[in-house]
């Protein structure tokens, strides 16, 4: 049972995917059903638990658009559930330490690679695949990606092969750096770049998040080298498409 995404960023591929935020798997479907590769789940910042999790990741693999979640910290335990419940990768907030990480993602491999407990649950179809799964599936595991100290350890973290890709998170990492909001300025552009020459060293994807659904940034990030990358979110597309709305007279 491979895992699709993992596959086409090791030969190099882009991947565009969509940011899932609120807690409806009809929006998941809709989203889902547009042609992007993966869709993640946001269960940092969105209304999404376990349960809604998985429900989305149901309507998501009906389009054959592959699973992701943003977690709410790099918490093992919820990693194992939400991999149990067929995720088929990890955006993982805030990671600034390559040895945390690599802790982190031993609960995400088996034995002898890593310690995930072994189940039959969904992502084997409750033992069905066991096998498969077992010995061809693996986690894309995405370290994101927002602090200066993130920044600094970013060499260290493209270099672990548990890691597929980083991503950076424009609205928090512009915080950290005094500039909440301005992905124009000069530190800006210097700690993306700086991101992106750590993935480049290391045979990594350059991820990031592009939230304004703006075709042509997203195809510049494409042009500039970035691969798996985030385009929207459900809640901001709705917004975008009823803005400048006024009541007749």
């Amino acid at each position: 049972m491979k895992n699709i995404i993992k596959d086409r960023l090791a030969a190099g591929e882009v991947c565009i995917g969509t940011w899932h935020t609120v807690c409806s798997v009809e929006v998941a479907e809709a989203l889902a059903s547009l042609g992007f590769d993966w869709m993640a789940i946001d269960m940092e910042h969105g209304s999404s638990g376990v349960v809604d999790a998985e429900a989305a990741f149901v309507a998501a693999e009906r389009h054959g658009c592959a699973s992701f979640v943003r977690m709410p910290s790099a918490d093992p335990i919820l990693a194992r559930r939400l991999l149990d419940a067929g995720a088929c990768g990890l955006l993982v907030p805030v990671v600034e330490d390559a040895d945390a990480f690599a802790d982190f993602a031993s609960h995400c491999f088996y034995p002898p690679k890593g310690r995930r407990g072994v189940a039959l649950e969904r992502f084997n179809r409750w033992g069905d695949d066991f096998e498969t799964y077992l010995t061809d599936f693996s986690p894309v595991l995405v370290p994101m990606i927002e602090s200066r100290k993130g920044v600094a350890a970013s060499d260290a973290l493209a270099a672990l092969p548990e890691v597929d890709a980083l991503f950076f998170g424009p609205c928090d990492l512009s915080a950290d750096l005094g500039t909440p909001g301005d992905f124009s300025s000069a530190e800006f552009a210097a700690a993306i770049e700086t991101v992106k020459s750590a993935c480049d060293a290391h045979g990594k994807a350059a991820g990031g998040h592009q939230v304004q659904p703006d075709a042509g940034a997203l195809q510049q990030r494409i042009d500039d080298g970035f691969r798996f990358l985030a385009y929207g979110t459900d809640i901001g597309a709705m917004r975008d498409s009823l803005a400048g709305f006024r009541t007749p007279g």
